[in-house]
């Protein structure tokens, strides 16, 4: 057990790195239990700090604020809701051995990144049947359980101990966990002859096989080790995302208590409600206003997608708590922020769609910074720099 001078060289330690002010007690638990997740919020807290000029948000005054409470589980809520909604296709060692760990495992355990910076934030799930349970590592104390065949979330408060359900609605009929996506493009390449295998790799000095498959839209590399026969790694193509499982288990030990729907006991129900069907256009603006005003103060970010939301969520975490409006317009913010992503991932996963927001100023009208072509039209959409949107022929478009 740590002695409470102990307590008090952690705190001064984290007060030194993010702050003036003395973190609270209740924090311990955090930086005990996700030290990853505390050094990467606390780099980009004074990362932000010095390119805007302002002091860094102490971390005592968000643990005291109850609103950090109410953004940081809607960020949480909406970036599990994300990164489930991705459409997938449906002797010597053979892809068919390769892949089948990942087909008949009864629960599987594995870490995922979006995008092509492994330093993103990783999502961290074990899947059971239509049940996932899922953390973030840039969202500590937050537990997300899934269950797909209901359509339906719920999102636990560790820190806080405060519980909320999420109805998903339409989101929910879309929702299709990775996992699953992997297991059916393996199946479907099972009895292909134009796999290609590679021999002779490594991952970490562990001798791996790799091999390859699918095609120009959707394309998947397994490795596989030499030793155990058993995936340490894959990856995904999707449409313009890749995505990245490493750190498998499988056949894990998962008590059904942590796949459970119900509400722990000795946590409180929260009364935000969040409705994630029917994402629209609208939403997009109303996230990329979000993304300007708060997030890049000002400008629209370099790039934009799933990838970059994850990256961006402990960013706004940090200054909803800030912010002169009611407490009420606060709690909406995170949610609104994610609900404009999952509009986009729509063609972000096979549309039509392209970005040239780099520099641009929020309200600057005369500058296309997204478009994106809607299933059966021949125009596409364009939003504009003062968040206007209208059609807009292919020709004319930023090239």
């Amino acid at each position: 057990m740590k002695r409470p001078e102990d307590n008090d060289r952690l705190d001064e330690a984290l007060a030194d790195a993010i702050g003036s002010d003395r973190p609270t007690r209740d924090f311990d638990e955090w930086k005990e239990r996700y030290p990853q997740a505390v050094e990467m919020l606390t780099s980009r807290a004074k990362a932000a700090s010095q390119a805007s000029g302002r002091p860094p948000m102490k971390w005592s005054t968000m643990m005291r604020n109850r609103n950090i409470r109410y953004s940081a589980a809607a960020a949480a809520i909406i970036v599990a809701a994300i990164i489930g909604l991705t459409p997938f296709p449906g002797g010597s060692l053979t892809f068919a051995e390769a892949v089948e760990p990942i087909l008949s495992a009864q629960t599987i355990a594995f870490d995922l990144v979006l995008g092509t910076d492994e330093a993103s934030p990783a999502i961290h799930e074990v899947v059971a049947g239509s049940r996932i349970r899922r953390t973030i590592s840039n969202i500590p104390g937050m537990v997300m359980i899934l269950d797909l065949e209901n359509q339906k979330m719920l999102a636990l408060d560790t820190v806080r101990k405060t519980a909320g359900y999420v109805e998903l609605g339409e989101v929910g009929h879309k929702t299709e966990n990775y996992i699953e996506g992997v297991r059916r493009m393996a199946r479907e390449l099972k009895g292909r002859s134009d796999i290609e295998k590679l021999d002779g790799q490594e991952i970490d000095g562990e001798k791996v096989v790799r091999f390859t498959g699918g095609n120009e839209r959707e394309k998947v590399v397994v490795w596989v080790s030499t030793k155990t026969r058993l995936p340490v790694r894959v990856e995904l193509q999707l449409g313009q995302m890749p995505v990245v499982f490493k750190n498998f288990e499988f056949d894990v030990d998962l008590p059904d208590s942590d796949i459970s729907m119900e509400i722990p006991e000795g946590y409180t129900k929260d009364a935000v409600q969040f409705d994630l069907s029917n994402a629209a256009e609208q939403d997009l603006v109303d996230s990329l206003r979000i993304w300007a005003e708060i997030v890049r103060d000002g400008t629209f970010p370099e790039t934009i997608g799933t990838e970059q939301y994850m990256k961006s969520v402990a960013v706004l975490g940090g200054k909803i708590p800030q912010l002169d409006m009611p407490d009420s317009e606060k709690e909406q913010l995170g949610f609104k922020f994610g609900k404009g992503m999952i509009f986009l991932q729509k063609f972000e996963m096979g549309g039509k769609w392209g970005y040239a927001g780099k520099g641009v100023r929020l309200g600057d009208g005369g500058k296309v910074i997204l478009w994106y072509q809607p299933e059966g039209a021949k125009a596409y959409r364009a939003i504009y720099g003062d968040l206007r949107a209208a059609d807009v022929a292919e020709e004319d478009l930023p090239k």
